[in-house]
């Protein structure tokens, strides 16, 4: 089965980037740490600060969906509510 790749970008409202960067700093590490984690990346945008694209790789749709009951997603998706003005997620996959 090949591996599902996910690109997700987070759009933080200015006032909050530096309050959620340890959020997503402990996001990273506890995801890099997960069984069925191939990459996972946080990157920003270098003209707009706290435009951030998290771009992943994941072994399964098992491994997403263990990935999304773990405590440092669950605490992530907690403390952006009210402070992203848009957030998208995309799953992909390699074609060649």
């Amino acid at each position: 089965m090949d591996s599902i790749k996910i690109v997700a970008e987070i759009k933080l409202k200015p006032e909050y980037r530096q309050e959620l960067f340890p959020v997503l700093q402990s996001l990273v590490e506890g995801s890099r740490t997960e069984t069925g984690n191939i990459v996972y990346d946080l990157t920003e945008n270098m003209s707009l600060p706290g435009h951030f694209f998290v771009i992943e790789e994941w072994k399964s749709e098992k491994a997403i969906e263990e990935h999304n009951e773990t405590p440092h997603f669950k605490d992530f998706v907690m403390a952006i509510e009210g402070k992203a003005v848009a957030l998208s997620i995309t799953k992909t996959k390699s074609l060649f």
